[in-house]
């Protein structure tokens, strides 16, 4: 699989949207613009590329756990954790130092979101941390899953997590946990990074909390996780404008169309005051991401008290990547964060 380097968050070199074509080394037909990739996850003749034909036995299980998570993940629930983690927050909060070099992943991100892991999936805390590392290999072959390695070590202990979870809706055990304890402090890790670049926006959300809602799309959109998604066709069909037969197989790229010129104005500059939900880094169509709502609220929960303690932050070194072609973040994301405003912060420019 090409990493397309013009899809990472720090290339200088932004991704491009094109028409679909047909990719001979891939085998598979390339959708970059906005309005074909969504097409694609809105098809009900769409598959997750390599999956079997689903029965009406498959699609009642499916339909069964996406009610328990809707169920599981009610407004009110949201509201509660949301409760529950805030004196954790703010307590962390205060032990990150001012003006001096500090790692926002693994001083913050990283415990916070371990934190609501284990208040959403119910497991003890004291567990937390051996599981987060148990489950390394799962996250590791999501970020690269071309590694037939790392997917073999993902297998080999998936069997031993889901035996350590025992919530009600299934998607709130093992997934949920490596998705709130490895892809979460991700996703918040690349959102971090584009505001270290645009300081004007880090300064306006610490100005105005009240738009950290509409903040955390534009920054899911500018810096979301996933690179690509697959799909195969259930049966002949036109989409993209081009003939596609039962069997053929699409790669999605995410992040080329949340940067596609046509949808978003601008759309290689971070602008936090930018409306609508436009961004396809939680899918959309009937494979949307179930867990939206619950990622949406923790990216809230974690970044406004960051962004409102502090009122402006830089880089304090060189930045490490973890990842692959599946989707790629920091690992360790060093910054000096300020209390108060740097006078030299005065445009929306992208620094370097």
């Amino acid at each position: 699989m090409p990493s397309w380097k013009s899809d990472e968050l720090d290339s200088p070199i932004p991704p491009a949207s094109e028409p679909a074509y047909y990719d001979g080394a891939l085998g598979a037909w390339v959708l970059t613009t906005h309005a074909d990739v969504l097409a694609a996850l809105r098809s009900p003749s769409m598959v997750m590329d390599g999956s079997k034909a689903a029965t009406d036995e498959d699609m009642r299980t499916l339909e069964r756990m996406r009610e328990e998570t809707i169920a599981a993940l009610s407004g009110p629930q949201l509201r509660r954790w949301s409760d529950t983690m805030k004196p954790f927050v703010e307590e962390r909060i205060t032990l990150l130092p001012e003006r001096e070099v500090v790692d926002l992943v693994g001083a913050y991100l990283q415990p916070m979101c371990l934190q609501l892991a284990a208040i959403v999936t119910e497991v003890d805390e004291k567990d937390a941390a051996r599981l987060r590392e148990l489950a390394i290999p799962v996250s590791a072959s999501a970020a690269e899953p071309s590694d037939d390695g790392l997917r073999e070590q993902a297998r080999a202990v998936t069997a031993e997590l889901q035996a350590c979870f025992h919530a009600k809706a299934k998607t709130l055990r093992d997934s949920g946990f490596v998705a709130l304890s490895h892809t979460l402090p991700s996703l918040l890790a690349n959102g971090c990074y584009a505001l270290l670049h645009y300081p004007k926006q880090w300064t306006l959300l610490h100005r105005k909390p009240e738009l950290m809602e509409q903040g955390v799309e534009e920054l899911m959109r500018y810096g979301g996780l996933s690179r690509y998604l697959r799909r195969q066709a259930t049966e002949d069909m036109v989409l993209a404008g081009v003939s596609l037969r039962k069997g053929d197989r699409l790669i999605l790229r995410i992040v080329a169309a949340n940067h596609d010129p046509a949808r978003f104005v601008c759309p290689n500059d971070l602008e936090v005051l930018r409306r609508g939900r436009g961004q396809l880094t939680l899918g959309a169509g009937p494979h949307a991401c179930v867990g939206a709502g619950l990622l949406r609220m923790a990216a809230a929960v974690v970044l406004r008290p960051l962004l409102m303690r502090f009122a402006s932050a830089e880089h304090g070194g060189s930045v490490e990547w973890m990842g692959g072609s599946g989707f790629r973040a920091p690992s360790r994301l060093p910054v000096v964060l300020h209390l108060q405003k740097q006078s030299s912060e005065t445009s929306n420019e992208k620094t370097s």
